[in-house]
């Protein structure tokens, strides 16, 4: 028999282990491999021969990988391959250990790893099945939407709906601060992941659908590239209107949103690391907002904000991905099942495919899994649907939330909901002295 070797590439997420425990469940059960080997740090650990074994481990310890965050149990990495000695060096490794099979669980940057693998092993003659796991909390890897409102070749990924629900959460309890410090603080930005593209900053919405909550949602896809000047000054006319509405305003915009010069650092694969850069969108928004680019000659800022107090900044980071506490549990099964379907079909030969989650268009909430092939993945990127994004181009459509609800994995928390009511005041009407307009 042969071994197969399992692996994880790119930003983790927070069910991320969930896939490799699939994988690893149904391995075991058809008993049609010898051992189940681990790269450590993704392919890095192929190359180097760094290679755990995971059948020697203790079956405790597989079973709690479905409540372990992130990818700190084998490991994951950014790195490219780029040339013909790495691949043939993948192959050297595969054939001394004996390796006929290799599941690799990442983003469409991963599949072309995987895809690389694949064609290599084949122009050697070696019998090796590869098979692509899809991970990502940017819900990139797929096709375009469809007239029946799902998604094509993969309608959305394993680590989205964690990181939706985890967002979610967070509006309902920004909403709780935001009321009670907005005479004080009436704006509070926060910067999202997702890069250039708009699902994780959508997903707020989830936390308002009937847009209740002085709530404005910024995407990538709904402003302009390449005129950060436009872009503030239109964030922050909307941002204006929602203070006159309501006097205070949550503000969620995606790491991505060209706001200005953010001094980024890039991976191997010329991906951008917001959360390395001298600067967030956030904040470049919030110096906007406060009025920290016109200084009088006092020094003091003139805010651009039409009530007092200012726009603070929060900065939630890579925690967003990887949180258990905010983990979906529809998420989790179906990474889950997205690595044991993954072992089956290399189980069955079928090399040079990637596990996908395909929606039934039905009313109820079902999906099925099926396989597409890593060529038509690999370094592909799927954008936010332009239909779904706000004639406003601060909001999501209600089609939007229809589809991205069930990926939560149930109802979010509910909080106090006083009614304003007063008793009659018995004196006259005061206006607090720093609030008296001069």
């Amino acid at each position: 028999m042969k071994n197969a070797v399992i692996a994880q590439s790119g930003g983790p997420t927070s069910v991320i282990n969930s896939t490799i425990k699939g994988t690893i469940d149904v391995l075991w059960e058809t008993n049609q491999v010898d051992r189940i080997l681990g790269a450590k740090m993704g392919i890095l650990g192929v190359l180097k021969e760094e290679l755990l074994d995971i059948s020697a481990q203790d079956k405790r310890q597989i079973e709690l990988l479905s409540q372990t965050p992130s990818a700190g149990t084998l490991g994951s990495c950014r790195y490219k391959i780029k040339s013909e000695e790495d691949l043939e060096r993948i192959v050297e490794v595969f054939s001394k250990q004996n390796v006929g099979y290799f599941f690799y669980c990442g983003g469409n940057d991963s599949m072309d790893t995987a895809f690389k693998v694949s064609k290599v092993a084949r122009e050697h003659g070696l019998d090796l099945v590869c098979v692509g796991m899809p991970k990502t909390i940017d819900n990139d890897v797929g096709g375009a939407l469809q007239p029946d409102g799902t998604f094509a070749l993969c309608d959305h990924d394993p680590g989205y709906g964690s990181v939706a629900r985890n967002l979610a959460i967070n509006i309902l309890e920004a909403n709780e601060e935001n009321k009670a410090s907005y005479t004080s603080d009436p704006v509070l930005v926060i910067t999202v992941m997702g890069r250039k593209i708009g699902f994780i900053p959508a997903a707020a919405r989830l936390a308002d659908p009937e847009r209740k909550i002085p709530l404005l949602l910024f995407l990538p896809e709904a402003l302009a590239k390449d005129d950060s000047q436009a872009n503030l000054e239109f964030i922050t006319e909307r941002v204006n209107e929602r203070l006159k509405e309501a006097g205070r305003c949550i503000v969620v915009v995606g790491e991505g949103v060209n706001l200005g010069d953010l001094s980024i650092l890039k991976d191997s694969f010329g991906h951008a690391q917001f959360s390395a850069s001298g600067s967030t969108a956030g904040n470049l928004l919030i110096n906007y907002l406060n009025g920290l680019d016109k200084l009088d000659n006092q020094g003091r800022a003139k805010t651009r904000l039409r009530v007092p107090g200012i726009a603070r900044a929060e900065n939630p980071g890579t925690r967003q991905r990887r949180e258990l506490a905010y983990v979906s549990k529809v998420d989790r099964e179906e990474a889950y099942q997205v690595g044991a379907y993954s072992a089956r079909l290399a189980l069955e030969g079928q090399d040079g495919y990637m596990a996908t989650i395909i929606r039934e268009p039905q009313a109820s909430y079902t999906v099925r899994y099926d396989k597409i092939s890593l060529a038509v993945v690999a370094n592909a990127e799927r954008e936010f649907p332009k239909e779904w994004i706000a004639e406003n181009r601060s909001d999501v459509t209600d089609e939007f939330v229809q589809w991205a609800k069930p990926l939560i994995g149930g109802p979010l928390p509910e909080f106090t909901k006083f009614r304003d009511i007063l008793i009659p005041p018995k004196c006259s009407a005061y206006v607090p002295v720093e609030y008296r307009i001069s």
